[in-house]
């Protein structure tokens, strides 16, 4: 009777009614599955940003690999670079160097030009000082002190600037000189010279032909006698009006010695022009002026034309006063030693 009792009390017990549930486990557990959501998204975030790291380490690495490459490559450049530039400056030392030699050839070289060159310029100024004080030739002196510049002028040297301006100084002075034509005074004198032989004496005039035989008078010695005596019997006594009475006296010698006279004077005018002496010059030509007007037939046309040259040539100026070159002779002296004084 039990076991039955028990039955049915078995049966009756599922239907009983089933505790209530708690909001506050409701709560908690969907705040657990809210939690639960949030670390999983979390996780997913993590995972995602943990990926995109690694991703950009990944980059990185690769980017600072291929730095290193460049750097790498940069520094062989560099090592190249500086062993090209240190063979250039060994080119460059090297090329002063030689540069430096050959400055110094140049240097030496230009220096024994130099020296030459001022010795030859101060020959040819002492030679064309000594014509242009003897000879007052200052065209020869122009031409000496425009060649002598044209050589300066191609040496080219700092040293020579002094030099050069003196010469051109004394240029310049001659350029102002007034011109006297000795080369045409000198060949006027030998012109005249040249011309003495052919003026006739003042005694000619005066000689009576010798007669001529007739060519009808009888050949015999005879006759040709009588002819002869009857022209000096008639020649005897004569009377003429001599205004020259020394020159009627000159013999054939004496005429020679006297052209030889004034040839003489003439050669002496000569060289009173070349020195310049104007004094010795003008009474060299009024001696033979007078010599001339005395001796010779002055109403011969060679004799007038000779005096007139004569008179025309001793109002010549001679007494020209004409530089020196004394201060381009000390400047080329002066230069020539500081070029010695130079070392190489």
């Amino acid at each position: 009777m039990n076991q039955e009792q028990d039955l049915p009390s078995a049966l009756t017990s599922p239907r009983r009614r089933l505790p209530a549930v708690s909001p506050a486990l409701i709560v908690a557990v969907l705040a657990l599955a809210a939690a639960g959501g949030v670390w999983y998204s979390q996780q997913q975030a993590m995972e995602t940003l943990r990926t995109e790291v690694n991703r950009e380490l990944a980059q990185g690495q690769r980017q600072l690999r291929g730095a290193q490459e460049r750097e790498a490559q940069a520094q062989l450049r560099s090592q190249a670079l500086e062993r090209e530039l240190a063979l250039v400056s060994a080119r460059q030392n090297e090329t002063q160097s030689q540069q430096a030699a050959l400055s110094s050839m140049y240097e030496a070289l230009t220096r024994n030009e130099t020296q030459r060159v001022l010795a030859e310029t101060e020959q040819t100024l002492a030679f064309a000082s000594q014509q242009l004080q003897l000879a007052g030739n200052v065209d020869a002196a122009l031409v000496a002190l425009g060649a002598i510049d044209q050589k300066l002028a191609v040496l080219n040297r700092p040293e020579l600037i002094g030099l050069r301006k003196s010469i051109s100084h004394d240029i310049d002075q001659l350029k102002t000189q007034p011109y006297l034509d000795v080369v045409g005074i000198a060949a006027r004198l030998d012109t005249l010279v040249a011309g003495i032989d052919r003026l006739p004496l003042a005694i000619d005039g005066h000689r009576d032909p010798k007669p001529k035989a007739d060519a009808s008078a009888p050949a015999n010695a005879l006759q040709r006698f009588g002819n002869e005596l009857w022209h000096e019997f008639r020649h005897l006594i004569q009377i003429r009006r001599i205004d020259k009475p020394d020159a009627m006296l000159l013999t054939p010698n004496e005429a020679f010695f006297l052209r030889e006279n004034i040839k003489l004077r003439l050669l002496d005018a000569r060289t009173a022009l070349l020195m310049r002496n104007e004094v010795a010059f003008r009474a060299d030509l009024k001696a033979a002026s007078d010599y001339l007007k005395q001796y010779f037939d002055t109403s011969s046309a060679a004799t007038r034309n000779a005096t007139a040259a004569l008179d025309a040539l001793s109002r010549e100026t001679l007494a020209l006063k004409l530089p020196d070159l004394s201060a381009s002779l000390t400047a080329v002296r002066q230069g020539r030693l500081a070029t010695e004084r130079t070392k190489p």
